[in-house]
């Protein structure tokens, strides 16, 4: 099963989409697969939050459920608040920047260390749809299926959230963030969970048709010839048909 578009939050099938990595990490994608890093491992601590005006609807619906119970309705927010929070290491993510063509400095720096090279894997949504492989966290287990969509970047004191289910709040980020412009995969293993199957604590790594996925890869401004050389070398051994283009960023100026 390829990923599949995610209802309400679509992205167009030519939409550019740019994925910033180290060069460690983009030899993994060709040897292991594409990453999918749990939420819980993000930076972001409101990765699968709530909004302010969903935590008052909470509230407002413990009141009603249990008018006279205070500690009643205390327990029923506090056991819904641990579910969503659950949600984030049984939630996998792999994380697109969507662009017009052109290379993002921010992406660089951000997912770049300093004084290292890196690359940006060029894709396009429907690329990255269509080379993903069935994932099974075991051989002898089901499919889990893969949604591919648009985020939704919303100011989180004074708006609510377009989809609120427990795929839906991974849909979107604060407005703080909207920079990124992401286009995300999301790949789900509640129901794995809730089947007594172990979640790997690191994220996981999904199988993809790289000769699918890979349009261009971008060298960062920082790679050095042996760098270049280094990727090249990758791509051939993958037996992969895709550029290899020097940033644009690296360009010498005219005065």
């Amino acid at each position: 099963m390829a990923g599949l578009d995610y209802k309400g939050f679509e992205v167009d099938d030519d939409t550019s989409i740019w994925r910033y990595m180290s060069v460690d990490r983009f030899e993994s994608l060709l040897a292991e697969g594409l990453y999918f890093a749990a939420a819980a491992q993000f930076d972001d601590a409101f990765e699968g939050a709530i909004t302010e005006a969903e935590e008052t609807r909470r509230q407002l619906e413990a009141e009603r459920m249990y008018p006279e119970d205070g500690e009643a309705r205390d327990c029923v927010v506090k056991q819904l608040s641990g579910a969503f929070e659950d949600l984030r290491r049984m939630t996998m993510l792999s994380c697109w920047h969507e662009s017009t063509g052109h290379e993002n400095v921010a992406m660089w720096d951000r997912y770049v260390a300093p004084d290292t090279a890196g690359v940006a894997v060029v894709s396009t949504a429907h690329q990255l749809k269509a080379s993903l492989l069935p994932f099974r966290l075991a051989p002898d287990y089901g499919e889990e299926p893969i949604v591919v969509g648009r985020v939704r970047y919303i100011d989180y004191a004074n708006e609510t959230m377009d989809d609120r289910t427990m795929l839906g709040i991974f849909m979107h980020k604060r407005i703080e963030y909207r920079d990124e412009r992401e286009v995300r995969a999301i790949l789900s293993l509640r129901m794995a969970d809730e089947f007594g199957v172990a979640i790997p604590n690191g994220g996981a790594f999904v199988d993809v048709d790289l000769a699918v996925l890979i349009s261009e890869v971008r060298l960062s401004p920082s790679a050095k010839q042996v760098h270049e050389e280094r990727v090249k070398a990758m791509i051939a051994e993958y037996d992969l048909n895709c550029g290899v283009a020097r940033s644009s960023l690296s360009k010498k100026p005219t005065y």
